[in-house]
């Protein structure tokens, strides 16, 4: 991993992305001699197909909770993954529950707990995020980058490898440039419009340090994550899905909205990512997760048309109108992003050493077309989260 070069990096961002002097780096293990690893976030989307795919590959894993006690952490867990329909697939007598907090000190975990948990395993997988595109980036300061040196802090300990869920948004969103590749420089922050991305793009930083300073990690970075390409299981308040009910709640869509985000489903983030993570080659590298191309706005219409809903293309002053008159709609309390939308230039992504390095691996990714939209939307609607299309719509699953 080569050295950023923070010259004139914003003062709301310098100290921020230098990594504690005590971080030190030490030899990797081999991920074929690892049956045991820690996975942060297992609550969160991406988490619980982390946790059902790192089952499937016969490891045990302990999840680092939130809870009163484990007993109530293992409970969170079993109604996240029944709700993304998982549930059935995980091997819960495999499954350990620590309680703690990424935000505290040694993962808020007691003293004889935490030497017992890094004596164990031989990996962490961290995908605790606090996903908010409203809030700003010194609120995120703790959730995520004081969070990434406790993670860091415990791999060391544990002497065990770490395998870092980034994002593409750390990449300055400018049109008309090649695809941003897995080796391509991120930022600068100030460039960022979101303070979750800018918060993303320092922790990313502060791991590719220690990367540097010899701890042996892997990052990963997925787009927008989107729905299982199986059941269709989708995180109900992803903006992208937010936009698209709020829009079947007024009947109108706006014409020509500023909205292009690589869609990528998560059961392929998920696989390459443990693909990779179990790979000895991966040691230092970056991988992206995401799609051969972005869905814009229009091609969201056509989807949405396509899966039975009757809709209006109306301009986006209309639109914003009729989502406003309404306290309940979905997009509602997310109206003031839509200015930031418009001006939203978006990035296009390279996958190609990603790709080159899992073939032969099994993993697919899965494109996203019609089917697999009505996939998505037959899901929404089994959770009572859509309306069902017109009749003589057919639903998948």
């Amino acid at each position: 991993m080569t050295a950023p070069t923070y010259t004139g990096i914003a003062e709301e961002f310098a100290a921020d992305v230098v990594l504690a002097d005590d971080i030190t780096g030490f030899e990797a293990r081999d991920p074929g001699t690892v049956s045991e690893v820690l996975l942060t976030g297992a609550t969160g989307f991406l988490g619980s197909f982390l946790l059902r795919d790192l089952l499937a590959r016969g490891l045990t894993v302990t999840c680092l909770v939130r809870a009163a006690d484990p007993e109530a952490g293992l409970a969170r867990l079993r109604t996240t993954l029944g709700g993304y329909e998982v549930l059935d697939g995980v091997d819960l007598s495999r499954v350990r529950v620590v309680t703690g907090d990424v935000t505290r000190p040694r993962l808020g975990i007691g003293e004889a707990e935490y030497a017992e948990l890094t004596a164990r395993i031989g990996a962490v997988y961290h995908s605790a995020a606090k996903v908010n595109f409203l809030t700003l980036y010194k609120w995120l300061r703790k959730p995520t980058v004081d969070a990434t040196h406790e993670v860091l802090r415990l791999a060391r300990d544990a002497r065990a490898t770490l395998h870092h869920v980034s994002t593409t948004g750390i990449f300055e969103p400018k049109e008309h440039e090649t695809p941003r590749g897995e080796s391509d420089p991120t930022g600068p922050p100030e460039s960022l419009s979101l303070g979750y991305t800018k918060s993303k793009w320092v922790a990313e930083q502060l791991v590719r340090e220690a990367g540097r300073r010899g701890v042996p990690l892997t990052i990963h970075r997925p787009g927008q994550v989107w729905g299982d390409s199986t059941t269709g299981a989708c995180q109900p308040n992803d903006f992208v899905w937010r936009f698209i009910k709020g829009s079947i709640q007024a009947g109108v869509y706006p014409r020509r909205f500023g909205l292009d985000m690589n869609m990528v489903p998560v059961d392929y983030v998920s696989a390459a990512i443990v693909a990779a993570s179990r790979d000895p080659r991966s040691t230092g590298r970056c991988f992206h997760q995401v799609s051969a191309g972005s869905l814009d706005s229009d091609r969201i219409l056509e989807l949405v048309r396509g899966a039975g809903y009757e809709i209006r293309e109306v301009s986006i002053l209309k639109w914003m109108k009729a989502v406003s008159a309404d306290t309940g709609n979905s997009m509602f309390p997310l109206m003031r992003l839509i200015v930031d939308l418009e001006r939203f230039e978006a990035a296009e992504f390279s996958d190609e050493e990603t790709r080159a390095f899992l073939s032969g691996s099994g993993v697919v990714r899965p494109e996203i077309d019609e089917k697999l939209f009505a996939t998505y939307v037959a899901y929404f609607v089994r959770q009572g989260t859509l309306p069902a299309p017109a009749a003589g719509a057919a639903l998948v699953g």
